[in-house]
């Protein structure tokens, strides 16, 4: 490996360490702050898209099983990890190679096939935690549409920040 090939490699394990530790940082916060919490996983998420376009998906998969693990062991209530570990960090890598296809339809059809079974999981867990009292106020169905439009939106706004990193800061940290 030629000394530019190094330090191209060296700058990598760099990046992502420090947004892996970024990461498992924000879902300790997670963990300590009574409101916002959503915020925390979304940004963890967020951190993990900017480790896949630094250093590439392989680099993406470490720092996602490094967070995931890190935060693990950090984070005193473990089933705070729950949704950054089948969800929030998951989808970033999954919506990575999903976009890889550039067929709109496709795309679309496999993100919730993801989401959905993401959903089923995660539901599946929180029925544990959920009185049943709140599924008279609220019909499970009206909930799982409700989910799959907060989740179109995300997957949205997820696009708008890698389109908005692309464009803006990712000129800006490169030079």
């Amino acid at each position: 490996m030629g000394e530019k090939n190094s330090f191209k490699y060296s700058k990598k394990i760099a990046v992502a360490g420090i947004l892996t530790a970024l990461s498992a940082a924000a879902l300790f916060l997670e963990n300590i702050f009574p409101t916002g919490k959503l915020g925390f996983y979304v940004f963890a998420g967020f951190l993990l898209s900017v480790v896949i376009m630094e250093c590439g998906i392989l680099f993406g998969w470490i720092s996602f099983a490094a967070s995931s693990l890190l935060a693990f062991l950090l984070v005193p209530e473990k089933t705070a990890v729950v949704p950054y570990f089948l969800f929030f960090g998951i989808y970033s890598l999954v919506k990575s190679h999903i976009e890889k296809l550039n067929r709109i339809v496709v795309e679309l059809v496999l993100k919730f096939v993801f989401f959905n079974a993401a959903l089923f999981i995660l539901w599946k867990i929180a029925l544990l935690f959920i009185p049943q009292r709140f599924f008279e106020i609220l019909p499970v169905f009206v909930i799982i549409v409700l989910l799959e439009i907060l989740f179109f939106v995300y997957d949205w706004l997820f696009s708008l920040w890698i389109q908005f990193y692309q464009e803006k800061l990712q000129p800006k940290i490169s030079k």
